[in-house]
């Protein structure tokens, strides 16, 4: 019987109770990281002329790094010619106060005069779109346009532009999952979500919980998890909000030197998911980390003098930091770790008083200059994480960790017994790596084949203890021997088999089940489509041959019920005393094959020539032992995928069956903005188009009308409604 365990790792929680400032805990446990003494940019000087602070920078997906100066200035960085190179034919008079990249071909701006949101093409170097400014109504967002300010007294247009009180005053701009962009509205409190369009398609910054609601957002900064970091105006903290837009949480600390100065600062995550915020006016950052629960802690000033501010991380992950003055930006060629730290995590509750622990099992690493420690400490009773805290080093049982070919490293628990589990881990690196831990298993009791002894090797219960532990190593090889035979099992279970990717050479089990039931399987197919159609196998072969195993093989290979007409069943036949000749009714004569004929079918294009079969027979072979199968497939089905189902139906259908395949792609799509009834009619009160007269697109339609067309409950399109 399989031990009790807990299961320890950033998807399940990691049950942090305490921990030092420079341990990081996320997806992995780690030493936390600060940019190291940073090298510059190589960039001759020239390239900045004329360049203003603060600076901004952006990161296109092909690792492009894009600076944005104070006045509006966009540059590219190349390292070919060693230098940053302006964004040709681009100019931002009024300067600009944000950006963000858009996939390796656009870049979105924030006009700080005309407070607008312009997205730029890297290809052509013109503008794609411009929304805003905006006003924020009763009716919703609309579209509103400025006019000259005018000097109070000489009455003459003083070159800035006046705006409406209720217009929108943007700050910052982040750039969520699915191109989606961020844009902070100092005057309305709120965060405004647009698609890659320029559509608002939703509104960020209300109260969650126990947080209320925004108040003057200003810097942002993407999570993640698809959520928002968010600097608010003379408010000491950084809020995140959640996917939903719902603020959760705030660093609830006194971050100092930044608080007040937040227009210029600038916030940016970095991989391990701590929040780095600048002031680029005095060169200074803190970084705010996060627990396992994604709660913001106190915000840590950067360690060290480098005396420059972090405006973004390159492709790499590497810092690219920038000086108060006009030197070139610099970039931190590694990143510095921090020399120890300590996490606390427990307790963990086997519910029995006096259990003993077994083991822990530490998936994980330790480089080269670093060391880990576990330590375990167990008790009877419910204590508090700041008194197991206190608690002096002689009350905990220590043990060095190493892995050995990555493999995870297990450790016996010493400590007594005890209903409660507390494991403290300590770090310590070199300031070049960091252990690192992702994941901890915990198993209870301590059942080892000290059991199968007798009693008198259990007399002394420090003897019994060394000895139990002991023998659970040659337990634990026992264990990996029998492995393969207790997975075993998972051979024969198609789904559970293991199989090679698609596309891959070597060994995959799954082929190997398949030969013993008689099923070829091609190595382009996904693993899904192979794995369904090994699991059902046994079932299609009962009903192999028929219309229905037809139809049931190729369901299985594409996930699509398709269609099959066998041909004998469109013969229309006149039968004497019960039919009479109409348009209904049809005589087959020599036209149905329509074989070379003399003065009948000898016309080059319109005979053909047969090499057998009897002429008088010719109307039932026509139709004899034919089918056709119609497939409804989407765009994405490729010519590989069209060459797999032609062998899927040559493995399924009779042998003296010729089947014909015919895909069957949409051609009527309706999109994310059509609604039938509010925007879109189909075929009613349409006009007839007159050529010259009329414009297609408008008010003429190409369609019939269609009486008494509605949609009642049970109608489907494509089975009982034409559409004409």
């Amino acid at each position: 019987m399989a031990q009790p365990a807990y299961r320890l790792d950033s998807r399940i929680g990691w049950r942090l109770a305490a921990r030092s400032g420079l341990v990081t805990i996320g997806d992995r446990i780690l030493l936390a990281s600060t940019p190291a003494p940073p090298q510059p940019l190589p960039c001759n000087a020239a390239a900045l002329s004329g360049v203003t602070t603060p600076l901004r920078a952006a990161i296109c997906i092909g690792g492009t790094l894009w600076v944005l100066d104070g006045a509006g200035l966009i540059l590219r960085f190349d390292p070919c010619a060693e230098g940053f190179v302006p964004l040709p034919c681009v100019s931002i008079p009024g300067g600009a106060i944000a950006i963000g990249a858009i996939g390796c071909d656009e870049l979105i701006v924030i006009d700080k005069a005309m407070r607008a949101v312009t997205a730029w093409s890297l290809v052509t170097y013109r503008i794609r779109r411009l929304f805003g400014p905006f006003a924020d109504r009763p009716a919703g967002l609309a579209t509103i346009r400025p006019e000259p300010e005018l000097d109070p007294v000489t009455g003459v247009e003083t070159g800035a532009l006046a705006f409406p009180a209720d217009a929108w005053d943007p700050r910052g701009l982040a750039i969520l999952p699915h191109d989606r962009i961020a844009v902070s509205d100092v005057q309305a409190n709120r965060i405004h979500v647009f698609d890659r369009r320029g559509r608002r398609c939703a509104v960020w910054g209300e109260a969650g919980g126990q947080e209320p609601a925004l108040v003057r957002p200003t810097a942002l900064a993407a999570a993640e998890d698809g959520g928002l970091f968010v600097v608010e105006e003379g408010v000491s903290g950084v809020a995140r909000l959640d996917p939903e837009g719902r603020v959760v949480s705030r660093s609830g600390s006194d971050m100092g030197r930044l608080a007040g100065v937040f227009d210029p600062s600038l916030v940016h995550p970095d991989g391990d998911g701590s929040l780095w915020l600048a002031d680029p006016a005095t060169g200074r950052t803190s970084v705010i980390r996060r627990d396992c629960a994604g709660q913001c802690l106190p915000a840590e000033p950067m360690p060290g003098d480098i005396g420059c501010a972090l405006i973004g991380f390159d492709a790499d992950g590497r810092p690219i930091l920038a000086s108060p003055n006009h030197k070139p930006p610099l970039r931190a060629e590694r990143l510095r770790y921090g020399s120890s730290g300590w996490a606390l995590i427990g307790p963990l509750d086997a519910g029995v008083a006096g259990t003993v622990w077994d083991r822990l099992r530490i998936e994980g690493e330790a480089p080269f200059g670093t060391r880990l420690f576990a330590s375990s400490f167990t008790t009877g009773l419910a204590l508090t994480a700041a008194e197991v805290d206190a608690m002096g080093p002689d009350q905990w049982s220590a043990t060095e960790l190493s892995f050995v070919d990555g493999k995870p490293c297990a450790s016996a628990i010493r400590s007594a017994p005890g209903r409660y589990l507390w494991l403290r881990l300590d770090l310590n690196g070199d300031g070049a790596d960091t252990p690192v831990v992702r994941a901890i298993t915990a198993t209870w009791p301590r059942a080892t084949s000290m059991r199968y002894l007798p009693g008198a090797f259990a007399a002394d219960p420090a003897s019994a203890d060394f000895l139990a532990r002991f023998l659970g190593l040659f337990d634990e090889v026992r264990e990996r021997m029998l492995d393969p035979i207790d997975r075993l099992p998972a051979l024969f279970d198609p789904s559970a088999v293991p199989a090679a990717e698609q596309g891959a050479a070597g060994d995959d089990f799954l082929d190997w089940l398949a030969g013993w039931i008689g099923v070829a399987l091609d190595r382009n197919w996904s693993v899904a489509r192979r794995r369904r159609l090994v699991e059902r196998a046994p079932a299609l072969f009962r009903i192999r041959g028929t219309v229905e195993g037809l139809k049931r093989h190729v369901a299985v290979y594409t996930g699509i019920e398709p269609q099959v007409v066998e041909h004998f069943r469109l013969r229309r036949w006149l039968t004497l005393d019960e039919g009479r000749l109409d348009e209904t009714s049809a005589l087959w004569g020599a036209e149905i094959v329509r074989r070379l004929q003399l003065d009948a079918y000898s016309e080059i294009g319109r005979f053909a020539l047969f090499d057998g079969g009897d002429p008088l027979t010719d109307p039932f072979d026509a139709f004899a032992h034919r089918a056709t199968l119609y497939v409804p497939v989407g765009d994405g089905f490729s010519d590989a995928d069209l060459a797999a189902l032609e062998a899927v139906v040559d493995a399924a259908r009779p042998a003296h069956v010729d089947v014909d395949i015919r895909l069957m792609r949409p051609r009527f799509v309706v999109g994310c903005d059509l609604v039938i009834g509010v925007n879109t009619v189909l075929g009613i009160d349409s006009r007839p188009a007159t050529i010259d007269e009329a414009v297609l697109g408008e008010d003429i339609r190409l369609a019939g009308p269609l009486p008494g067309f509605s949609l009642q409950p049970g109608l489907r399109l494509g089975t009982d409604t034409i559409l004409e």
